[in-house]
Order: C-alpha cells, then sequence, then structure tokens
C-alpha cells in the first residue's frame, strides 16, 4: 500500500496554499503602498524611494539565492519558477524590507544590510531546513534577528523635524517614568496610530496594517486568535506591570499597543501557518508567550524592542506546545479554558514580579 504524504502547512479545505500566498502576497502590497506614502509624507521623495530600494533589494535577492539553492539541488530551470513561487521568496523578503528602517540622512549602508539580510533570511530561515514548509523559524524574523545583532549601529531612522531623535519605545526604554518626555518622540496618539514617528518602514502603519488583518481574516488565511490576543496581552502586562510599578497611565499602555513592530509582527510573521501551532489553545498558549516576552524584554532587556526575538523563541516553542495540546478531544474544553487562563494568570503575576526587578 502506497502512501501519499505532504509537507506542512496542510488545509483540510478548499482552500489552497497558493491562493493563500497570493492574499498574503496582496496584502503586503498594500502595506507597502501604504509604507512607501508614508515615507515620502515624512522624508520626501527621497524617503520615498530608499523605501522603494530597500524593497527591491530584499524581493531580488531572496529570489536569487532561491535560484541559486535549487541549481545548485539539481532543479531544472523549466521547473525553477514553480519552485522558487512555490517557497514564497517574495513574501519573505518583502516582510523582511518592511521591518528595515531607511538609515540614517545620507546614509545608504542600509542597503548591504539589507542584501546580507535577505541572504540570512532565504538561505538559514528556509532552505537549509528543505524549504517552505520544513522551516522551523520565521524566516524573515532569523534575517531581522541578524541585523540587530551584527548591524544594530546601522539600524537607524532619518530625524524628522519637530520630533525627538529616538522612536517611541527607545525613548519610553531611557525614560519609563517620564511619559511626557516619551510623547515629544512622537508628537500625539494620532501621530502615533498613522505612523507619524521614527521606526521601521512598515510597522508603524497601524491603520493600514489593521486593515490587512481584517482582509486576511476574512480570506481565511489566518486565525484571529494569534493577533488579537498577541496585542491584547501585551496590553493587559503593560497595565499589570504600570499598576505594580506604582505609575499607572493608560498612555504607558498605548505606547506599548501602537509603537514598534507589535501589530505588523503578529499579523504577518507570528501567524505564518509552518511556524505556529496546529490548534486553538495552543494558538492561545503561543500568544500569550509572545506577548509576555516582547513585554519583557522591552521593560527589562537590552532592547527597545522584543518582538522578532520573541516570534523567534516562541518558534522554538511550538512543537512543545503540539505535543501538550494535539488529540487533546473537545469533550476537554472546560479543561483547556481553565489551563489557558491558568497559564495567563501566571504570566501577569510574573509581569507583576519583574517589577522588583533593577
Amino acid at each position: 500500500m502506497k502512501f501519499k504524504y505532504t509537507l506542512s502547512p496542510n488545509y483540510h479545505a478548499k482552500t489552497s496554499t497558493h491562493r493563500i500566498m497570493y492574499d498574503v502576497l496582496f496584502a503586503l502590497l498594500f502595506v507597502c503602498i501604504c509604507s512607501i506614502v508614508l515615507q515620502y509624507h515624512l522624508y520626501g521623495i527621497g524617503g520615498a524611494i530608499k523605501a522603494i530600494v530597500i524593497m527591491a533589494i530584499c524581493v531580488i535577492t531572496t529570489n536569487l539565492v532561491n535560484l541559486i539553492y535549487w541549481k545548485i539541488m539539481g532543479v531544472a530551470m523549466k521547473d525553477m519558477f514553480d519552485k522558487i513561487a512555490e517557497n514564497a521568496s517574495i513574501i519573505t523578503g518583502l516582510i523582511l524590507a518592511l521591518t528595515l528602517p531607511l538609515g540614517a540622512n545620507g546614509n545608504y549602508e542600509i542597503f548591504y544590510v539589507a542584501f546580507i539580510a535577505s541572504i540570512i533570511a532565504e538561505l538559514f530561515g528556509k532552505l537549509i531546513f528543505g524549504g517552505f514548509g520544513c522551516n522551523i523559524f520565521n524566516p524573515a524574523g532569523i534575517g531581522r534577528a541578524f541585523c540587530l545583532i551584527a548591524f544594530a549601529k546601522v539600524l537607524e531612522t532619518p530625524t524628522i523635524d519637530g520630533l525627538g531623535s529616538s522612536s517611541p519605545l527607545l525613548t519610553l526604554q531611557g525614560n519609563p517614568n517620564d511619559l511626557d518626555t516619551v510623547k515629544q518622540s512622537f508628537g500625539s496618539f494620532t501621530d502615533l496610530l498613522f505612523g507619524f514617528h521614527q521606526g521601521a518602514i512598515g510597522e508603524t502603519l497601524i491603520i493600514p496594517l489593521i486593515i490587512a488583518a481584517i482582509y486576511l481574516l476574512a480570506r481565511r488565511v489566518i486565525d484571529w486568535i494569534i493577533p488579537v490576543v498577541s496585542v491584547v496581552c501585551v496590553g493587559l502586562f503593560a497595565f499589570f506591570y504600570s499598576v505594580a510599578n506604582g505609575t499607572f497611565s493608560i498612555d504607558f499602555v498605548l505606547i506599548h499597543l501602537l509603537s514598534g513592530g507589535l501589530f505588523f509582527g503578529s499579523i504577518f510573521m507570528l501567524t505564518d501557518p509552518v511556524t505556529n501551532p496546529n490548534t486553538k489553545q495552543g494558538k492561545f498558549i503561543f500568544a500569550i508567550l509572545f506577548a509576555l516576552i516582547t513585554f519583557l524584554i522591552r521593560a527589562k532587556g537590552n532592547l527597545p524592542e522584543g518582538v522578532v526575538f520573541a516570534i523567534l523563541i516562541c518558534n522554538m516553542f511550538v512543537p512543545f506546545i503540539d505535543s501538550l495540546t494535539v488529540g487533546v478531544t473537545n469533550e476537554n474544553t472546560k479543561k483547556k479554558i481553565l489551563s489557558t487562563s491558568v497559564f495567563l494568570i501566571i504570566c501577569i503575576l510574573l509581569v507583576m514580579a519583574f517589577t522588583l526587578v533593577a
């Protein structure tokens, strides 16, 4: 008897993997266009062109890496296009590009950083494991994390006239109890909501990202659990942390929610069908864990932003989470809710305890 098997992701529905990739690509292109418009608004035609060049470098490089890799692996040229499309290298390139900043004014080192990061993301984040469906980490996350470690000084954003020289989260890290100073880095919460502050190319656009998320949810490309629970839990942790610290302010919570790559990461990276759990309970646990690690890195780590490293750490926990939740029948719904709630409460208590850490 012959058994037919396929690599993940596996969908037991009318939805095909190719259709899902096209929907994700469409949503990403929408965010890319909005990002280019935003960079033009903030930095003029030079900022828009720089954003386009970074996107082009990332997309071209990820495709070239695929071409070379599969050529070495013996794939015929007539099958090469299908093989590259199957590995969703365009999506990896665009996601990576949107997580990168423009670089400092008059500095174009970000171009070669984007080039190297694209190689790392595609080769070591995906192809080295056997291609799309076999990778255990989010490929774009691997590339972005490599940049943070190897090229931290290059990952700067141009100065915006009238605002502070640091991103909101970086300013918050240096002034955790002085929110008036933090607000000077982004102006008003309306500016924070519409992306009129320093940050990565595509991570500050909260409204377009929400629109993209609604589209992906309507097309049933992503599950609501991961993005919604991730964002809500970061807000919860920020709330309880500030309460335990005796400095509660709703502004503190809003800054954590609307700054950095929380929305982008939870919508486009954390929901990667290859690297997140298979069960609904697993997705809840996965999202809560992501929110916990993200907030603790922001509050107590050396980095002002914890999204990328939180994603990669959570990717490592997926097999363990699946082993705990896969195969559990619907008869245990109450136990699932109870165990997930207990895990959330433990995380909240842990966050509150961290206020005691210097």
